[in-house]
């Protein structure tokens, strides 16, 4: 079992990823696997927890003390991905301005989460890269190049102001479809 903590976009921005998400289907035929989530930024990815009643108490404890946090959209990216039952495959992001509002969220969650637990390693923790995903698996990469080809043309210098924190929850390690969602929101004040 593992989870992921989120900030999760708001009705604007949440509005927005889900055109591109449309644009990148149009112009590339990936599906909308990524409509399972709300649009959002993660602050860690998946790593494994506990049981679900220890973190959700502390998602509640860390909810109370976040802020709001905005952020610009920078540019239109693409990666090669298996994440959907080791298929090859692609993803497609909103990268994000690495702001330092966002940044300290990060470092804060990483303290929280450490002192509570203990060590909660995942994936990318020293290298993570901020973005908004639009779209992953469910189409062979190729597919993810056509739909770049046509969404890089645009120009992405949005603010928006994401003040929601989302638990994503995943029952399965694998992270397959069909095993994860959304389980809790909170308004940060």
């Amino acid at each position: 079992m593992k989870a992921t903590i989120v900030l999760i976009a708001d009705t604007k921005a949440e509005n927005y990823g889900r055109k591109l998400m449309l644009e990148a289907h149009k112009a590339g035929g990936m599906g909308f696997e990524m409509a399972r989530l709300p649009q959002h930024v993660s602050l860690k990815q998946p790593f494994s927890i506990p049981n679900l009643e220890d973190i959700e108490q502390f998602f509640d404890e860390f909810a109370a003390i976040l802020h709001p946090v905005p952020i610009k959209m920078q540019s239109i990216g693409i990666f090669p991905s298996n994440v959907l039952g080791g298929i090859p495959s692609g993803g497609m992001s909103l990268e994000v301005e690495q702001s330092d509002a966002l940044k300290q969220a990060q470092k804060l969650l990483f303290e929280r989460l450490e002192a509570r637990f203990g060590p909660c390693p995942a994936e990318h923790d020293d290298d993570y890269i901020f973005h908004m995903t639009v779209a992953i698996g469910g189409a062979p990469f190729e597919n993810y190049q056509k739909a770049y080809e046509v969404l890089s043309k645009m120009e992405f210098n949005e603010e928006f102001i994401f003040s929601k924190l989302g638990l994503l929850y995943y029952d399965d390690d694998n992270i397959t479809p069909g095993t994860y969602f959304c389980y809790k929101v909170a308004a940060l004040r």
